[in-house]
């Protein structure tokens, strides 16, 4: 059972901060006219490292390498997937699906992490 912390909390505010900071670095660096990047792109590293912290100041244990897992897993249904449907692989848009859909996975697991860690402390 964990105890609530000022750190905790900023472990839980910790996405939208990355989020905003990320969109703005971004902007300011011209990063979406030189390589196409958006703000999520450059998020999801920070992300993992959000997500390490949380996990072991909450749990004791990190949730990583189970993330790392997950999200090869993603990458081989979504080679299936673009398999199936196109008919072929390509690689720029295989690795731009790949990076988005990261960050949209790794934001849901973010979020429940925060959720789970909110229940077991009530």
């Amino acid at each position: 059972m964990t105890t609530f912390s000022p750190i905790l909390l900023l472990w839980y505010v910790f996405p939208i901060i990355v989020l905003f900071a990320s969109v703005f670095l971004v902007s300011a660096l011209s990063l979406n006219k030189k390589f196409q990047l958006k703000g999520p792109d450059v998020a999801v590293p920070f992300l993992w490292f959000g997500m390490h912290q949380l996990s072991q100041a909450a749990f004791s244990l990190s949730i990583l390498p189970y993330l790392i897992i997950s999200i090869l897993f993603l990458g081989i249904l979504l080679v299936v997937f673009q398999a199936y449907y196109y008919g072929e692989i390509t690689y720029k848009r295989f690795f731009k699906m790949f990076w988005r859909l990261t960050f949209l996975f790794t934001m849901l697991t973010y979020g429940l992490l925060i959720i789970m860690d909110i229940v077991l402390y009530l």
